[in-house]
């Protein structure tokens, strides 16, 4: 697995974090992974020179007192508050805690997909 800069990620460890980086960079996106996974992926994603390009968010739960099936993609939101303007790593970061922070707030118990690149991450 070569990462952005050219460097090859040798640790055994990340073998799956690697496989999952590969099938994020692609249209499939990641696979599906909890809240504290998607953290883990995001900061080793980021760690490689990386960041998000798109994150989406599903599962069933029960919200402000509805129950519902959620699908949602996070980070195509209003100006500044989304991953066009977050291509700073440490900005696209603190973005991807607080939609799992919400998810948490609200209740919900999701799970996450991850699309990322490394365009303008240099």
């Amino acid at each position: 697995m070569m990462t952005k800069n050219g460097s090859r990620q040798n640790s055994s460890d990340a073998t799956e974090l690697d496989h999952q980086l590969d099938l994020a960079q692609t249209g499939h996106g990641s696979g599906d992974m909890d809240a504290g996974q998607a953290l883990a992926f995001v900061e080793y994603g980021m760690s490689q020179g990386f960041g998000v390009s798109k994150m989406e968010a599903f599962g069933v739960g029960a919200s402000r007192g509805k129950h519902a099936l959620y699908h949602q993609i996070l980070g195509v939101d209003d100006d500044g508050e989304n991953w066009r303007d977050h291509k700073d790593p440490g900005r696209a970061l603190a973005l991807v805690r607080n939609k799992l922070d919400e998810a948490a707030q609200d209740g919900l118990t999701l799970r996450y997909k991850i699309w990322m690149d490394g365009a303008g991450l240099d």
